[in-house]
């Protein structure tokens, strides 16, 4: 019986001991994830035009559990340019590990060091907030914070029904779930928002206008995060977007999203961004497959974040972002141009991977890949800087005669003359597909290739080449402005 009961008592004895332990490091867990938390706010606010901090109100410890108090503060600019700042209260309740309760609840049964269960406080800031989740507290979430430093939680939404003068707007509950691990260089976090129904009336006259948002995703995947730099993807997506102002036909986006990729080569950091749209469809005309995907790469890091915290910095040293960028030193604006040529001393790649969409009847694509370097030193004017920072250029362009014919279509169908007459439409349709077809090879940027207009120009060398023909750079700058003069373009 002896045995038996020192079998279980040192157990207890030991998971006790980890308890007492654990409390006393429960609140520089809390603190050390906050100055965190700021250190990863700092970093994605750059250039965003918002920027959000958070700080430790107080702390209360306890055997079991603690309770904390955080304030978090989001300054932002007005319509007019002016910062406005706001302060919102998070209550949160920590449980102690290794063995929180509501963890074993939950068949949760891996140690942790703490529990973390926080909510919003109600404020005069969130009021509005409470009222619109019909007293639920519209913001909860929960964080486990492990003994090797990572942090694994959700933070979930309550549905809100916001209404005031201008209308209504109904949002479905949303979650979203991290993890950050491996010292905070690894981050996850997956988040969905079903719905957003918004049914407005426009200030100026009164009409009713709707915006209806379905399927909102985001999704970020980084590894290696260091110095605001990680490799992996990150998307946000929107399954479906619908517009109707009064009683015009609605305008309807479908399978719209934002990816981008960060990755880590012998060359340097390369990041992509690319905006996608499935399909926009207005009066039973649709575009399809838009795109607009661009590309930095072999980029060196150090330069890189050298250049970024120099340009922090001024933002940083006015009221507003827009103050301190009107205010600029040229003691700064030197600084920030020493940092751009070193960046360009690892000779970086710029491209215009593609932008493009399409019609029922064709299709228009355009790419340009640019390889730049360092100026020479030679070059003391604006466009010999341009040029001696250029080392070289591919731009491919292609533009099916069926978009032309169904672009031109479209525009014309806002014409009386033609929207009800079928016959007067195709005519004008037709000829202006001709018109446009025409001056793009009789300008010689393009060439026709069966039923497709195309274009393609590599610079390199000082040597020029399009579509096909050699050329140097000042015949080249002699043949576009002819052709601008040609076209009308600079007037007489």
């Amino acid at each position: 019986m002896k045995k038996i009961a020192l079998a279980v008592a040192i157990p207890l004895v030991l998971i006790g001991g980890a308890t007492v332990y654990t409390s006393t490091q429960v609140e520089s867990t809390a603190r050390d994830a906050v100055e965190q938390a700021n250190i990863q706010l700092r970093e994605m606010s750059v250039g965003a035009g918002a920027d959000v901090a958070v700080k430790m109100l107080s702390f209360e410890g306890g055997l079991l559990s603690s309770s904390a108090r955080y304030q978090v503060d989001i300054e932002v600019q007005d319509s007019d340019g002016e910062p406005r700042q706001y302060a919102v209260l998070l209550e949160d309740r920590i449980e102690h590990g290794p063995f929180p309760v509501s963890r074993l609840t939950n068949g949760q049964l891996m140690p942790v060091a703490a529990q973390s269960h926080f909510r919003l406080e109600r404020s005069a800031q969130t009021e509005a907030l409470f009222e619109a989740a019909s007293g639920v507290n519209p913001l909860v979430g929960d964080v486990a914070f492990g003994y090797d430093g990572s942090q694994q939680g959700a933070l979930r939404s309550a549905p809100l029904s916001l209404e005031n003068e201008d209308g209504t707007v109904l949002v479905a509950a949303g979650s979203v779930n991290f993890e950050v691990a491996d010292e905070t260089t690894t981050v996850r976090l997956e988040g969905q928002l079903p719905e957003i129904d918004m049914n407005l009336q426009r200030r100026d006259d009164g009409k009713p206008v709707r915006v209806k948002l379905s399927g909102i995703g985001m999704t970020v995947d980084k590894h290696d995060y260091v110095d605001g730099f990680g490799q992996g993807p990150s998307a946000i997506t929107l399954e479906r977007m619908e517009i109707q102002t009064d009683n015009n036909p609605a305008v309807i986006i479908k399978k719209a999203s934002i990816d981008e990729v960060s990755s880590r080569s012998s060359g340097g950091f390369n990041q992509s961004i690319a905006y996608r749209v499935g399909e926009v469809g207005a009066n039973g005309q649709s575009i399809r497959n838009l795109a607009l995907a661009l590309s930095l790469r072999n980029l060196d890091e150090s330069s890189l974040k050298a250049l970024l915290e120099s340009y922090k910095q001024i933002l940083d040293s006015g009221a507003t972002p827009q103050e301190a960028l009107d205010s600029i030193a040229d003691a700064q604006q030197q600084e920030l141009q020493a940092l751009a040529l070193q960046v360009l001393e690892h000779k970086p790649t710029l491209a215009l991977n593609e932008f493009g969409f399409e019609t029922a009847n064709g299709a228009a694509r355009l790419s340009v890949v640019a390889d730049l370097q360092a100026p020479s030193a030679e070059a003391f004017t604006p466009d010999a800087m341009i040029t001696s920072m250029l080392a070289s250029l591919k731009a491919e362009a292609g533009i099916d005669k069926g978009l032309v014919r169904d672009v031109a279509s479209l525009i014309a169908q806002r014409e009386p003359q033609y929207s009800a007459d079928p016959a007067a439409l195709q005519q004008q349709a037709d000829l202006t597909t001709e018109l446009f077809s025409g001056m793009a090879l009789g300008a010689g940027w393009f060439q026709l290739q069966g039923d497709r207009l195309a274009s393609s120009l590599h610079y390199a060398d000082n040597k020029v080449t399009l579509n096909g023909q050699d050329m140097s750079v000042q015949e080249f700058i002699g043949f576009a402005f002819g052709s601008v003069l040609g076209a009308g373009l600079l007037g007489q």
